[in-house]
């Protein structure tokens, strides 16, 4: 897995190109699970080294003959940027929402919180394996894209933490890309991987339904007037008119003070902690940028 994402980060012709097909493989032939979180572990190790310490990738020692020989010398860590696991995160959420081949792992993710409790209390089942490792793990990962890890949260069905991330955004760079890749979100909305959340919306008097409502109209005053934004804004014109025809009130004070279903709250506080850091990483990274080209022209 290191080999392949050095190799990734070096050949980025290679990873556009056949990315998804090597993922994919790797996938057929390992375990999906094992594949993902092991690439998740990895990225988001390199990434927690290189804004704190500015670590290198060193391929030859100090006197220039090649890679070090020495056994007892400690290799370096393997450190990308943070353009590169931001890039790596997209490839990985796109495959993990429209290959076939990941299908195990997105119902695995899809049934990492049981929501049937009455009293609201969250419950893993153990056949699904450590559920909470997975999503904690992707999660904290995904982090290096905001929009990735917004459709990570509606695919795992943790709809408070994407509720939350949503307005975070508020708060971010808002350039074209971000706004592609939202456009991108919605068309994948339409797609049979996300039929689950579609049907939810019906599901007007379940706990979930408010944060999850509120998470696609927040994607919806996100999008500029466009195909994405009336293909959005029909459905959940839909979902309202359904509460009014079966006139079903608003959810009242005393109910939203309820216990929601789903993460707790300090775990959710604690991923979204993250999530806050990371974009802290990054923004610094870009302040960097925008300094060294200004900073550039002047030198001799």
């Amino acid at each position: 897995i290191n080999a392949v994402l050095g190799l990734f980060s070096k050949d980025r012709a290679l990873l556009e190109n056949r990315g998804s097909l090597v993922v994919r493989k790797f996938c057929v032939l390992l375990d999906a699970e094992s594949v993902y979180m092991l690439m998740a572990e990895v990225l988001s190790a390199s990434c927690q080294l290189t804004p704190e310490k500015g670590l290198r990738v060193e391929t030859e020692d100090d006197t220039g003959n090649g890679p070090s020989t020495d056994e007892g010398k400690v290799e370096d860590p393997i450190v990308f940027s943070l353009e590169f696991v931001s890039t790596m995160v997209q490839t990985l959420n796109l495959i993990l929402l429209t290959a076939s081949e990941l299908h195990g792992l997105r119902v695995l993710l899809s049934k990492a919180f049981d929501r049937s409790t009455p009293d609201g209390n969250k419950v893993i089942k153990k056949e699904d394996g450590n559920a909470d490792d997975l999503f904690d793990t992707l999660f904290k990962c995904w982090c290096h894209s905001p929009v990735a890890t917004f459709s990570f949260c509606l695919l795992a069905r943790a709809y408070e933490v994407a509720f939350d991330l949503v307005q975070k955004f508020s708060e971010l760079d808002v350039s074209v890309g971000f706004l592609m890749q939202i456009d991108k979100l919605v068309q994948l909305l339409e797609s049979p991987v996300f039929v689950h959340l579609r049907l939810q919306l019906l599901d007007v008097e379940s706990p979930h339904h408010a944060p999850l409502l509120k998470s696609c109209y927040g994607l919806l005053m996100l999008l500029p007037q466009s195909d994405a934004f009336r293909s959005l804004n029909d459905r959940l014109t839909t979902v309202c008119n359904l509460r009014d025809n079966l006139g079903i009130p608003p959810v009242s004070l005393s109910r939203s003070k309820l216990p929601k279903p789903g993460i707790d709250a300090e775990r959710q506080a604690a991923l979204l902690s993250h999530f806050d850091t990371i974009m802290g990483y990054h923004r610094r990274a870009r302040r960097t940028l925008l300094t060294d080209d200004v900073v550039a022209p002047r030198r001799p």
